[in-house]
């Protein structure tokens, strides 16, 4: 793909991800924490 045929305000998904988390039109981490909350596990 060359940089010249890209849609700078609607950039294909698979290509946002390739970028580096900083470099993307919406800075947003690879991953996220999930939080677990098991009331049963609680001491």
């Amino acid at each position: 793909v060359l940089q010249n045929d890209i849609d700078l305000l609607n950039p294909p998904a698979e290509l946002e991800k390739k970028k580096h988390k900083l470099k993307r039109l919406v800075q947003s981490p690879n991953s996220f924490f999930m939080v677990v909350n098991l009331p049963f596990l609680a001491f």
